[in-house]
């Protein structure tokens, strides 16, 4: 069993961690894509930062849909009992044993950047590695001369991936991204207006 700790973070947290993760980035990236949409406040905080164009890539686990039924019940169910779920679900094995993902991006928008070279690919968290695995297989399959890295706020010890810079380690995070933050409905917001802009 992995012993996880637990961090809840705000937009503007994820702003300062976004901060100290690129302070870690040796790599002079000129092109961010997000699995989407978990980690856009973090994929559009590192292009605040580093002013080059951003990305998304979807990595849909198949049979998720669970995810969507219990959505409206995790805003009422106390706080200690959905920390204490969380844990449970992290040192489970459901991770490993639901790892099929289906992998898609509108390829007509990653054509106006094929002169990318250097590719951040960016997560919230790597829990088994499948998502990020397909993810910058299909990255590399679509940019052929380009190198791609990836970037987390937190990669689980049992993860078969290890990315090229974390800040975490077996930590458990609720951020904005997550259904039961108290922030989900404002980055649920802010990622439909920048797909508006698309």
């Amino acid at each position: 069993m992995i012993l996880v700790n637990y961090l809840e973070l705000s937009i503007e947290d994820v702003k300062d961690k976004c901060r100290e993760l690129n302070n870690k980035i040796d790599f002079d990236y000129d092109l961010v894509i997000f699995i989407a949409k978990g980690s856009y406040v973090i994929g559009q905080e590192l292009v605040n930062i580093s002013n080059v164009p951003l990305l998304e890539i979807f990595a849909t686990r198949k049979g998720g849909k669970l995810k969507k039924v219990l959505k409206p019940f995790l805003k009422i169910i106390p706080r200690k009992v959905l920390i204490s779920l969380r844990k449970k679900e992290m040192n489970s094995t459901y991770h490993e044993k639901n790892n099929d993902r289906l992998v898609n991006f509108d390829r007509d928008i990653y054509s106006n950047y094929l002169n990318s070279r250097k590719i951040l690919l960016v997560d919230d968290s790597i829990d088994s590695g499948n998502s990020v695995l397909l993810t910058k297989k299909a990255i590399e399959d679509f940019f052929k001369n380009s190198e791609v890295r990836v970037a987390v706020f937190n990669v689980m010890s049992k993860s078969q991936v290890r990315p090229d810079y974390y800040l975490y380690e077996d930590m458990m995070i609720c951020g904005p991204w997550s259904n039961d933050s108290r922030e989900n409905s404002m980055h649920n917001k802010l990622y439909n207006k920048w797909k508006k802009s698309e």
